[in-house]
């Protein structure tokens, strides 16, 4: 029987806990139905968390939204190229928000668009995982946590550099 570091299972469960924030909501899908998701900004942290969703057989990335219209296509290819679809690209993220085949949001946008983007997500009937830091205030923070009440929705803030091995060891 082989045993997994202590560093090793937090980085892992960080990453699943991130899959599954993204794919899963209240009234999730079937365990053999696919999760489709929408990503709001293709930067860099964007692009690396669209090519780890695309990997996974269970999700379906059904939209890329950025502003930056430079951004989405090279990401597009990219995960035209692991699943064989390629996703929709557009400017405004309200467009995918009315996707009503969409079940969850991806926000790895600039960190002043965290709260406003969960909220609207989460008024469009959308789970969302978002990058930290969540907000700059505590009344943005607030008003997420009241957006993911009142609409029944899961919303998971990434964390995932408190178990990157190269923190760990800087730390």
């Amino acid at each position: 029987m082989s045993t997994i570091g202590r560093r090793d299972f937090l980085k892992y469960s960080t990453l699943t806990t991130a899959a599954l924030a993204a794919g899963v909501s209240v009234n999730a899908a079937g365990a053999n139905e696919r999760i489709v998701v929408g990503f709001m900004g293709t930067g860099g942290r964007g692009s690396f968390l669209a090519d780890e969703f695309a990997r996974m057989e269970d999700v379906e990335i059904r939209w890329l939204a950025d502003p930056d219209s430079r951004r989405p296509p090279a990401c597009a290819a990219n995960i035209e190229k692991l699943t064989g679809k390629r996703p929709q690209i557009t400017q405004d993220f309200r467009k995918m928000l009315e996707d009503p085949e969409v079940n969850a949001i991806v926000g790895a946008l600039p960190d002043h668009w965290h709260a406003l983007g969960t909220i609207m997500a989460c008024q469009a009937g959308k789970d969302v995982y978002v990058e930290k830091p969540a907000s700059h205030s505590i009344w943005e923070g607030r008003k997420m946590v009241e957006a993911a009440r009142k609409y029944n929705r899961v919303v998971q803030v990434g964390a995932q550099n408190r178990s990157n091995e190269n923190i760990v060891r800087a730390i």
